[in-house]
């Protein structure tokens, strides 16, 4: 996090995030939290702990005092975000109008994609345990109410998500889930590379009939490509940013297993 602090805060003992795995100094930096994870700070991040780092760290009692009130009186998590930012005055009164607007397009979401797009922000954070967690539930609380399109795409991320996690059956089990909510010819290939990343996979005869030799040559050197550019950059880098499919929701789910197969073909080198 780099910012240009205007107001030097003689803070002692700073506010841990966890999610984020950063520690806050000052009021600068939680203002640039608040502002730039609203799925984040919109769940769960206003607490006694934050209070406290107002009131002794911050030295803002009136501030803390006011967030107190507010957790007695359970009220809408949004309005306390914009009092904080109002106060702290680290941002503009265009730019905390933008992001009243951005909140409240969040606000207008259906539950389901709402929770969607929070377990999409968890998963751009590498936090993919709490991301899967996250669409499970989606499934289990609506189940067969929404379209098969969706739940289509959420299978899709919980599949991308053990992926990661190395749980490659499961992974595969996920793939098969989503084309079953919804026959997308996108899911076999990307369950052809599940079985590609772990030999020890492989795929049921329906999806195993879905494939041609073209296809299998075409997808085959789509891993070659990529297990060569992955000698070109550098482990850091995310690999295969092309084969993104959900934009909305930053899930490269094909990208994801080629670049864990990546990381296997490395140890065996």
């Amino acid at each position: 996090m780099s910012l240009i602090l205007c107001r030097q805060e003689p803070v002692t003992v700073p506010l841990y995030i966890e999610d984020l795995g950063i520690h806050l100094y000052s009021s600068q930096e939680l203002c640039y939290v608040i502002y730039n994870n609203p799925l984040l700070v919109l769940e769960g991040f206003i607490d006694k702990r934050l209070t406290e780092f107002l009131r002794s760290e911050l030295r803002m009692p009136f501030l803390a005092e006011r967030v107190e009130k507010w957790l007695d009186s359970h009220g809408a998590t949004e309005e306390i975000l914009y009092l904080i930012l109002k106060e702290c005055n680290y941002y503009t009164p265009k730019e905390q109008a933008a992001y009243r607007q951005t909140v409240n397009g969040l606000k207008k979401l259906s539950e389901e994609e709402y929770e969607k797009r929070r377990a999409d922000y968890f998963y751009g954070l590498d936090l993919f345990g709490k991301a899967v967690t996250i669409y499970e539930q989606i499934l289990d609380g609506a189940g067969r109410h929404l379209s098969g399109d969706f739940r289509g795409k959420v299978w899709n991320n919980i599949a991308a998500c053990y992926a990661k996690l190395f749980c490659y059956q499961k992974a595969m089990h996920a793939y098969e889930n989503a084309w079953n909510a919804k026959p997308e010819a996108e899911y076999v290939k990307r369950m052809y590379f599940l079985t590609i990343l772990n030999p020890e996979l492989s795929l049921k005869d329906k999806f195993r009939e879905m494939i041609g030799e073209d296809d299998k040559e075409v997808w085959n050197k789509e891993v070659e490509e990529a297990r060569e550019e992955s000698e070109k950059v550098p482990e850091t880098l995310k690999l295969a940013a092309v084969f993104e499919k959900d934009p909305a929701g930053r899930i490269a789910a094909a990208g994801d297993i080629l670049n864990q197969w990546k990381m296997e073909y490395r140890r065996m080198l």
